[in-house]
């Protein structure tokens, strides 16, 4: 997956089509400016008439200025962004974001005739989340990292709220926050989620492979436990110069069982089935054939001092 840094990512996706749309609504505007509005703008008494006003509206602008910053917030943020999560899931972060507006215009009644920055704004809380500490230059000079950025663009969202507030109502006031607030709280959500999902799926993938470990200890242990009084049987038979019975279908069973590379004690180490770790061993076939051999001469266990 693609940095987050990355802020121009080269991939086509929504990003740049959006900011396409950015402009060709404000030539459209420029054009006919009353009619464009009525049309594309977000009017509560339409919502069901003119649906696509739930998002058109954040494609309308006042004046250049308004463009541009909008447009290009909207490239740099969406760029990284879209790079960081892919198409799919940026997509549905936009649509939270841009019906986060629309919606809670429509419960207020408040009319929408051009951006309120609701997208941008959740994708700057969202890209600060993600990358505090990237730097971005403001007025294209003075690098400032973006945590910076959002906690001041947050002191301007919260100043706007009140000065909306008491100068045009309730309603102009609560469309901005609520709309960002919605996309910033999706991407919150989704990134915990996924964070503890991440997590409950490492969690259950060591407990399977402990589970497993486990159960290859306990067969292992339980094969050798088996085996080694066998072992034990033809060495003693061997020292008295009797001919063992078997002892070459041992050998040979032995032998099947030798993992190559598995690297093992000394022979002077080798405790049999007196030792849990020998056990449990996959070097044990190939001490037990050691064993046979005369190493060691006997088998000693230390004693632990009380």
């Amino acid at each position: 997956m693609t940095s987050g840094r990355d802020l121009f990512a080269p991939k086509l996706g929504l990003t740049l089509p959006l900011c396409g749309l950015h402009f060709i609504f404000f030539l459209l505007y420029v054009t006919d400016p009353k009619k464009v509005a009525g049309l594309f703008g977000f009017w509560p008494q339409q919502a069901l008439t003119q649906p696509w006003g739930f998002v058109t509206f954040q494609f309308l602008h006042s004046g250049p200025m308004s463009l541009f910053f909008g447009a290009f917030a909207l490239y740099i943020l969406g760029s990284a962004l879209e790079a960081e999560w892919e198409t799919r899931e940026y997509t549905v972060f936009w649509l939270v974001a841009t019906l986060g507006g629309s919606l809670s215009a429509w419960a207020l009644g408040t009319p929408l005739v051009s951006d309120p920055f609701v997208v941008p704004i959740s994708m700057l809380f969202a890209y600060a989340f993600l990358f505090p500490d990237t730097e971005f230059l403001v007025f294209f000079v003075i690098p400032v990292k973006v945590k910076w950025i959002a906690f001041f663009s947050l002191g301007v969202l919260a100043l706007s709220f009140f000065r909306d507030l008491f100068s045009y109502g309730p309603g102009p006031a609560f469309v901005r926050v609520l709309g960002a607030g919605a996309g910033f709280l999706y991407f919150w959500v989704r990134h915990h989620g996924r964070f503890k999902a991440r997590k409950a799926a490492r969690e259950t993938v060591v407990a399977v492979k402990t589970a497993a470990v486990a159960r290859q200890d306990e067969t292992l242990e339980k094969r050798n436990r088996d085996l080694f009084p066998r072992v034990e049987a033809l060495r003693a038979t061997e020292r008295t110069g009797v001919e063992p019975s078997g002892g070459e279908g041992l050998r040979g069973e032995l032998q099947r069982l030798v993992v190559p590379g598995v690297n093992i004690c000394k022979p002077v180490d080798f405790k049999g089935d007196k030792d849990l770790t020998c056990l449990r061993c996959e070097g044990f076939a190939e001490c037990s054939l050691r064993f046979l051999a005369g190493q060691p001469d006997e088998i000693v266990v230390k004693k632990r001092e009380p």
